[in-house]
């Protein structure tokens, strides 16, 4: 089974979400799985082409999306923002009211970071227990609600988290990479 995730690339949050939905798929859904990585970033216009999705399962975190179809959806923006078409939004909505994508489709703004909500949609939707990676989902929450303890901590970037953090949002594909190794 080959899975490739979709996440937003050069961003904490993006790295964050693509990882943690590895461990939560590999742990609860697929434990044979294969994943491979698909990073991307916010542009005008179509963010996906058809033949980007490569995989037996296609999953998308963090990113505002064009099509649904038989793909994992793990989205936290606004409904606004999220569907480039209004058919789009309008099968999302049906697709929830039907229950035929009640565990693949997933949306709630509530969440400081989408980490934060892929744990909590794994853990009460899949039985998933994210307390080994509490680290990573408390940080996802910092970086992407900008939720710093001071200012002075936000510009010294002194916490390992925060020097991650400026290897990857200065680093292209580096999921890709490492998802070869």
């Amino acid at each position: 089974m080959k899975v490739c995730v979709f996440y937003h690339d050069r961003c904490f949050d993006g790295a964050c979400s693509a990882s943690l939905f590895m461990r939560f798929h590999r742990e609860c859904i697929r434990p044979d799985a294969q994943y491979h990585y698909h990073g991307l970033v916010h542009r005008a216009g179509a963010l996906f082409q058809e033949s980007d999705f490569k995989g037996d399962e296609n999953a998308i975190v963090r990113l505002q999306v064009q099509r649904f179809a038989a793909h994992y959806l793990v989205v936290r923006s606004s409904p606004e923002a999220l569907f480039l078409t209004p058919a789009d939004q309008q099968h999302f909505l049906e697709s929830q009211r039907d229950g035929s994508a009640s565990n693949r489709h997933f949306y709630d703004p509530n969440y400081t970071s989408c980490t934060s909500f892929i744990a909590h949609i794994a853990q009460t939707r899949f039985g998933f227990d994210p307390s080994p990676v509490a680290e990573l989902i408390r940080w996802a929450d910092i970086v992407d609600g900008a939720l710093y303890e001071s200012p002075k901590a936000a510009v010294e970037m002194a916490e390992p988290a925060m020097k991650l953090t400026l290897v990857i949002e200065s680093s292209q594909g580096i999921l890709e990479f490492h998802s070869r190794n």
